[in-house]
């Protein structure tokens, strides 16, 4: 799956259409021995040999492992959008839609496990939840704009609603299954 663009974007230098298809050939080699093997079991090692690149290529475009994971997790999250695009099928209520979002999105980290390392990894929460771009965040403010959500303040309650679905990832771990913990 290529996720960087920048190998086909027009007006970029023949170094930097390099480096973007040196950057596409490692997330799609970690991405291949990752979804076989498992995150846990994939070293650098074997990410650089399986993209046929040196490691000191590795740490330019990455610092670590599951940073090279933040591409798929981008490109996941956009399918979550789109997933929670058609299942609201046109609906406009911020709280709908938020509440679907947030099932979507529990579904899909509990079912890939690419997705699921990456929240449970060291990658900070905040991290996590900027990565999962603007729909959410646009959501919650059209909720208040329409005054669907009486929020006092939206900064409280946006860590409330994160620190709500880190705990549900983590019940994830303790065994709940992930329509349970969703509803």
């Amino acid at each position: 799956m290529k996720t960087d663009n920048d190998t086909k974007q027009p007006g970029l230098t023949r170094s930097e259409r390099r480096k973007a298809s040196t950057r596409a050939r490692i997330v799609e080699a970690a991405e291949r021995l990752m979804r076989d093997r498992g995150v846990e079991d994939v070293t650098i090692q074997d990410i650089t040999e399986a993209a046929d690149v040196g490691h000191g290529t590795f740490y330019l475009h990455f610092k670590t492992k599951g940073e090279v994971l933040r591409p798929l997790i981008q490109h996941l999250s956009d399918q979550v959008h789109v997933r929670v695009d058609q299942a609201a099928h046109g609906e406009t209520d911020p709280a709908l839609r938020m509440a679907l979002g947030l099932r979507i999105l529990l579904r899909a980290i509990a079912e890939d496990p690419l997705w699921s390392w990456y929240a449970r990894s060291e990658t900070s929460f905040s991290d996590l939840v900027s990565e999962m771009g603007t729909p959410p965040a646009q959501d919650m403010r059209n909720g208040l704009k329409s005054g669907r959500f009486e929020v006092a303040d939206p900064a409280a309650t946006t860590s409330f609603i994160n620190g709500a679905l880190v705990g549900m990832i983590a019940s994830l771990d303790d065994g709940a299954r992930p329509d349970d913990i969703a509803d």
